[in-house]
């Protein structure tokens, strides 16, 4: 069986075996086999179920539920009593066909008390088998993306690039459904910069709100403290379901994002949009799983409607509320609210960017206008809100004019050249573009696009370049060192040591643990080993133990796509840290760099580090992956 089959078994907390309809034993997790386990009752791999492994009548009927399991069979439940008091329940069921034609069953052993619903098991189980093409799909986009590309290839690789980021979603939503429904999800406390966040979440969206026409927006109040602690990835799913709900579900018009703190001990996320609205029946049950409001067949959305699901339950468990307000044709505002904990921060060392500017904010709704506000009132611009009508006309005591119009829209060539001549030669308009202003008819300087970043509006407002489209989507070279990838997946090895070398980083690579501790070992003087958790022969766990077992210190860092519970593992068996597939240019070299120690620069007459990349690009694009075992 291949790697998808043990990384199935291997996350189930349970006794666990895929057999084959024989009842052969095809792979099997630690606990299946674990020391002292009856061999009758829990074979080894290679080995057969016994038509009579001892007086439990599950265990008896174990062999005949996998000779007649078929997918169209509902799994078969027993009820096991082979260690006296304690009641387990075994569960025998049908794997669903990966494609080979083979068929594969899956047995696990669970105690009575703690038995899950198996539909979230296989949700949890399942959506694990997507990680690892997922990781490559990632790894592989992201070399790409840091190359120099013509436009219209870099527009293919940026739409995989999302499509792929979209799939990585769905993937973490389907684990983290099954690890609430079971009880194992666990939060991170950590200190979230909450501007940051926001403009994570809108920026991967902005092809969709464009494409729309969609006027995309979010802020946080100008009081609103500047870090709070949570768990931020768990409270980016809950964004990312929400807001990206609202943009799917609003045909035209506009989607706002505000955060702010009331001063009641929370803290206010709110999710507005100008779409349909929503009917109180349908209300009712949009926090289900795998249900939409529009659940028909003629639907115009597609979708398993699991966001808004695990919205809810996520913000339910990190202690807060979701709630909806809606009426048909009135739009729909969602609002989150959590505990909050601000982190104390020094005050900012010198000017704001907008210090001293009065701009004035002209924008379709009071939503809208408050969040383009906040975002100037941030930067300690003075905003102003305005109506079209006063544009037009020179406003005294407004340097600036900042309004929201339509690149493509026949006259907005005309409005733009009236609102330019009333701010007059020692002005500055600024229009924002809810359409892609590269194929309107409004091209001239001065114009941006929503989603409104605020790093571009204040590089706008002060008329700073904001780099160039089509240029390499790069993270800064580290400082050399050398790095040992320990992963038995050839094309992940691959993809990861290509973006280890294009951080101007040596690495070499192994394909399993015990090549890993071999290598660590034998005096190459690595500054730091990435290791697979799950490998053949000897996994990483057991790698590390080995190696702190010899005495050896050199950092290791987990490489792994199960739940970020598994760091406690990691970190028992002296590991230093943990990164969860798939990976990314800039969470890949934030890993390596505290480990790295720089290398001596090459003398002068040598190659320098611009020939590295560009021989390092051309490998790229000319070479397949014809490493060995150990390469170098």
């Amino acid at each position: 069986m291949g790697y998808a089959a043990r990384t199935l078994v291997e996350a189930i907390p349970a006794p666990a075996a895929i057999l084959d309809p024989d009842g052969r034993v095809l792979v099997a997790n630690g606990r299946w086999t674990a020391p002292g386990r009856d061999s009758d009752l829990c074979p080894a791999e290679g080995a057969f179920l016994s038509a009579s492994p001892g007086p439990c009548g599950a265990h008896k009927s174990m062999l005949e539920a996998v000779w007649h399991m078929t997918a169209a069979v509902a799994p078969a439940r027993l009820r096991c009593r082979c260690d006296g008091m304690a009641e387990r329940i075994v569960e025998v069921s049908a794997l669903p066909d990966d494609g080979t034609g083979e068929q594969r069953r899956l047995i696990t052993v669970t105690a009575a008390e703690t038995g899950v619903d198996s539909r979230a098991e296989f949700l949890a189980l399942l959506s694990h088998e997507a990680r690892t093409p997922v990781t490559t799909v990632v790894a592989a986009v992201e070399l790409l993306r840091a190359q120099p590309l013509e436009q219209g290839v870099r527009e293919i690789v940026d739409n995989v690039y999302f499509s792929t980021k979209a799939l990585e979603t769905l993937t973490d939503n389907l684990l983290d459904l099954g690890r609430l429904e079971t009880g194992r999800l666990h939060l991170a406390h950590e200190p979230v910069t909450v501007r940051t966040l926001l403009d994570g979440v809108v920026e991967p969206l902005q092809r969709e709100a464009r494409s729309k026409g969609i006027l995309l927006l979010t802020a946080p109040a100008p009081d609103f403290p500047a870090a709070v602690m949570t768990d931020s990835r768990r409270l980016r799913q809950v964004l990312d379901a929400v807001v990206g709900n609202a943009v799917k579900f609003t045909p035209a018009g506009e989607v706002v994002v505000l955060a702010e703190a009331p001063g009641d001990g929370t803290w206010v996320m709110t999710v507005s949009d100008t779409g349909p609205g929503i009917a109180a029946p349908q209300r009712a049950r949009i926090f289900q799983p795998f249900t939409q409001a529009d659940s028909s067949a003629a639907r115009s959305h597609e979708g398993a409607g699991l966001g808004l699901a695990l919205a809810s339950r996520l913000v339910a468990r990190m202690g807060g509320a979701i709630e909806v307000e809606s009426a048909p044709g009135a739009g729909a505002l969602f609002r989150i609210r959590l505990p909050l904990e601000a982190v104390p921060v020094s005050a900012p060392a010198g000017p704001r960017p907008l210090d001293g500017r009065r701009i004035a904010v002209v924008a379709p709704t009071g939503r809208s206008t408050q969040a383009l506000s906040w975002l100037l009132a941030g930067a300690g611009a003075t905003p102003v809100a305005a109506g079209f009508a006063e544009i037009v006309r020179p406003m005294p005591g407004v340097d600036t004019v900042l309004w929201c119009d339509d690149a493509h829209d026949p006259e907005a060539q005309h409005r733009a050249d009236t609102v330019r001549r009333a701010a007059g030669p020692d002005g500055q308009a600024l229009m924002i573009s809810t359409t892609d202003p590269r194929t309107g008819l409004v091209r001239r300087p001065g114009v941006l696009t929503a989603p409104l970043i605020l790093g571009r509006l204040v590089a706008a407002l002060n008329q700073e370049r904001t780099g160039v489209r089509g240029a390499p989507v790069t993270v800064a070279p580290l400082s050399g060192g050398r790095v040992l990838l320990a992963e038995d997946n050839e094309v992940n090895r691959t993809v990861f040591r290509r973006m280890i070398e294009l951080m101007g980083v040596t690495c070499d690579t192994v394909a399993d643990g015990a090549a890993a501790v071999q290598e660590t070992l034998g005096g190459a003087g690595y500054d730091v080993v990435l290791m697979d958790v799950q490998m053949p022969r000897t996994d990483g766990l057991e790698a590390t133990r080995l190696i702190r077992a010899a005495g050896c210190r050199t950092p290791i860092l987990a490489l792994t796509a199960t739940a970020p519970a598994d760091r406690d593992r990691c970190l028992a068996a002296g590991m230093d840290g943990r990164l969860s597939k798939p990976i990314t240019l800039p969470e890949l070299r934030s890993a390596l760099e505290p480990y790295l120690h720089p290398v001596a620069t090459a003398p002068p007459g040598e190659a320098g580090a611009d020939d590295a990349v560009g021989r390092l690009i051309s490998r790229i694009q000319n070479d397949g992956d014809t490493s060995p075992v150990m390469t170098r």
